[in-house]
């Protein structure tokens, strides 16, 4: 699980650390897996800091950036169509055991279909992600069509409570991280990276956003808690597998799955406003929309087991809008309650 925290903080006083965002991969693949990983680093580190092969990798994703969106898009759906066409690679079995599992109801050829857009999907991020990271936020900012619950994020942000957004891996949060931008100064829980090439890239990125970093540790939790109790904004991506000190078993489209309590225990312990945020790309490839969703009531409960439900439930819904472009290639499943080899390969 990957925090932030963001809360008004003026320019002027800003530290001397900066944050990033990388993708994070989990295997030989760059499709494998997309996750945010924060870091702190001194914002020194120059490419000359860099080993040999970090210099090459920080240059070529450089050069990529320089690229035009569409064509950036283009190379990602033929790399994701390329993999998804072997069906018994492990990231295209994992892709469509999620789908089967997240959408019993639908068709086997639903799920055929739903697996390669995924795929397809995820490829197209990883590169959109590198477009991002190549320009100023203005760019990012520019490629926002449509913002659906623009009122709700507002109402939100003007209640004076706080703020918990709930943050799915789905979409393109890139784009979404220079929006939310727009409207308030971060502070975000870090931790450090593993590839020195990527992060410079991001370090520079991110030196473009104004940013207070705090560490994932208990300090970082009392930080975040400090945060909404004074009025601020608080986005958490509560959807991958945390600690075994972390979390309880919870329903996740419809699998008793091992959860995240971070997100309802400050919501119960601040009473903050809740809200669900994400980034679609448009289906004509036209720019992205941003969806602002209201939080199910109950993740208000005093009972962590129904909060704590309820805040799944709420991805849930954000997802259903193009669960095509939800991060299916990660495990979410692993850790459930009744199945122990959930993603055994199937005979």
């Amino acid at each position: 699980m990957s925090p932030l925290t963001w809360a008004q903080h003026p320019p002027d006083r800003q530290p001397s650390a900066r944050w990033s965002i990388l993708v994070h991969c989990q295997s030989s693949s760059m499709l494998a897996r997309l996750d945010w990983v924060f870091f702190m680093t001194d914002t020194s580190l120059s490419p000359n800091d860099l080993a040999f092969k970090d210099r090459l990798s920080m240059m070529a994703l450089k050069w990529l950036a320089k690229l035009p969106l569409p064509l950036l898009q283009r190379l990602g759906q033929v790399i994701g169509q390329f993999v998804a066409h072997f069906p018994h690679t492990g990231m295209h079995q994992t892709v469509l055991r999620n789908v089967e599992r997240a959408y019993p109801q639908q068709s086997r050829q639903w799920h055929l279909n739903t697996t390669k857009a995924s795929i397809v999907s995820t490829a197209m991020t990883a590169l959109e992600f590198t477009k991002t990271w190549g320009m100023p936020p203005a760019f990012s900012l520019s490629q926002v069509r449509e913002v659906h619950g623009q009122a709700l994020f507002d109402e939100a942000l003007a209640s004076g409570r706080g703020v918990m957004c709930i943050v799915p891996h789905w979409g393109t949060w890139e784009v979404l991280n220079a929006w939310v931008n727009s409207f308030v100064a971060p502070t975000i829980m870090y931790k450090p990276g593993k590839q020195p090439g990527v992060d410079a890239l991001v370090l520079e990125a991110r030196a473009r956003l104004r940013a207070t970093i705090v560490p994932t540790d208990d300090s970082g939790v009392r930080a975040t808690f400090k945060t909404l109790k004074k009025g601020g904004f608080t986005a958490i991506l509560p959807d991958h597998t945390p600690k075994d000190n972390g979390g309880i078993f919870a329903p996740f489209f419809g699998t008793s799955t091992w959860t995240g309590v971070m997100v309802p225990k400050l919501i119960q312990r601040t009473q903050c406003a809740v809200v669900v945020l994400g980034c679609m790309r448009r289906a004509d490839g036209q720019g992205y929309d941003v969806y602002v969703l209201p939080a199910d009531p109950a993740v208000h409960d005093e009972d962590l087991a129904s909060a704590t439900a309820a805040m799944n439930r709420s991805m849930e819904a954000l997802v259903a809008i193009a669960p095509e472009q939800y991060q299916w290639t990660y495990k979410r499943f692993k850790k459930n309650e009744h199945e122990p080899d959930f993603y055994r390969k199937q005979v």
